[in-house]
C-alpha cells in the first residue's frame, strides 16, 4: 500500500494484495501519523453494499445502531 500525503491531500494507493485482502474481509488499519495526521486512526473496507459495510461496523461495535 503507498501513503503519501502532498499538503491537503492525502493520497491511498491500494495493490491487487491490498485488494484481495480487502476481498477476504480483512480490513487495513493505521496510524494516522504515518501520512502526518497525528492522533488520527484510519480503517479501510471492503463490502458488496454499503449495507453490508455498516452492519461489519456494527458487528465490531465500531458504530452504533439507530
Amino acid at each position: 500500500m503507498m501513503k503519501v500525503r502532498a499538503g491537503e491531500l492525502v493520497i491511498l494507493g491500494l495493490s491487487d494484495r491490498n485488494l484481495e485482502l480487502l476481498r477476504e474481509g480483512k480490513p487495513i488499519l493505521f496510524d494516522g501519523s504515518e501520512v502526518r495526521l497525528p492522533g488520527v486512526k484510519i480503517a479501510i473496507m471492503h463490502g458488496k453494499t454499503e449495507r453490508d459495510m455498516e452492519q461489519e461496523l456494527i458487528k465490531n461495535g465500531f458504530i452504533i445502531p439507530q
